[in-house]
């Protein structure tokens, strides 16, 4: 498949099934260090007031403009009251925008760049230039951008409240992965991903040569619960409709509980890396992230 092909894709699976609704949400930008990145300010917003925030990493060969897109057509920011942050990666050798996130993904070009330190930046720059409630950050992201994510929950903990990872995987190297707190933890994964398989696997390089293994979806909400001090074994949860192929209960929950924080699995039957999601899957990814606020100190 064409980048650009794929880059459609992506764009019709995460939002463009949606109806669009009126939205009166303000395009701002705010710059960390390497140029203007777009940021959603709901309708209403006052400084007076503060509100979450979510970081929106887009996968591999895409870009924030995507996002901003996705998050106009769900209509979320206006109806729950959010900002929206949404960056684009540094380009590689190919010209395609990635984050470094894992051994296994996406540094493809050994560029070695601190996409980590830069993301916990933007986080600083837009909480200076806005009224962010510092109990409701959260990052989401897709493939690369979830894998991202789970980097920046290894890292970043005492600043983040959740993470939300679809289609991503978690650090290949579990010893390598020591957050400060607890922290909030969402894995939506497509059973039948063939790209980041859902019972784990492994990327190449450009070369391709084998990177690293990628632990499967499970088990990287498995070892997230180990690292939260939860319970060991997962509570069976609601089944949901969120695939948007099909009627009835395709997605299977389970979750984790731990004193200080929630982990959870989202795995959804019947479909790929590139997900049809329904709009009730929109709306219970902000509801999901909107309630799981970071733990007291």
């Amino acid at each position: 498949m064409m980048v650009s092909q794929w880059r459609l894709a992506v764009a019709v699976s995460l939002g463009a099934l949606v109806v669009a609704p009126a939205t009166a949400h303000t395009l701002a930008s705010v710059d960390a260090g390497r140029g203007p990145v777009t940021v959603m300010v709901p309708d209403g917003y006052t400084s007076d007031r503060a509100v979450p925030m979510v970081l929106s990493l887009h996968g591999y060969g895409g870009g924030g403009d995507a996002y901003v897109r996705y998050w106009t057509r769900n209509g979320q920011v206006d109806k729950q009251g959010f900002i929206v942050v949404a960056p684009t990666g540094e380009s590689d050798t190919k010209g395609r925008a990635y984050w470094n996130a894992t051994d296994a993904c996406c540094d493809k070009d050994d560029q070695n760049v601190d996409d980590s330190g830069y993301l916990r930046r933007l986080i600083e720059v837009v909480e200076a230039a806005y009224t962010i409630d510092p109990k409701s950050i959260h990052i989401t992201g897709y493939s690369n951008g979830g894998f991202m994510a789970h980097r920046m929950a290894c890292e970043h903990a005492d600043k983040l409240a959740s993470i939300s990872s679809v289609a991503g995987a978690g650090p290949s190297d579990a010893d390598r992965c020591a957050p400060a707190a607890p922290i909030n933890v969402l894995q939506v994964h497509g059973l039948e991903d063939r790209v980041i398989q859902y019972e784990g696997g492994e990327l190449r390089n450009r070369a391709g040569a084998t990177r690293a293994a990628y632990p499967g979806a499970e088990a990287t909400v498995a070892a997230w619960a180990k690292r939260n001090g939860a319970q060991p074994s997962p509570l069976a949860g609601v089944t949901r409709d969120f695939s948007d192929r099909a009627t009835g209960g395709d997605t299977r929950t389970t979750q984790y509980v731990g004193d200080g924080a929630s982990v959870e699995l989202w795995a959804i039957a019947g479909e790929g890396h590139v997900p049809r999601l329904s709009d009730a899957f929109h709306e219970a990814l902000v509801d999901w992230m909107l309630t799981h606020r970071k733990a007291s100190d």
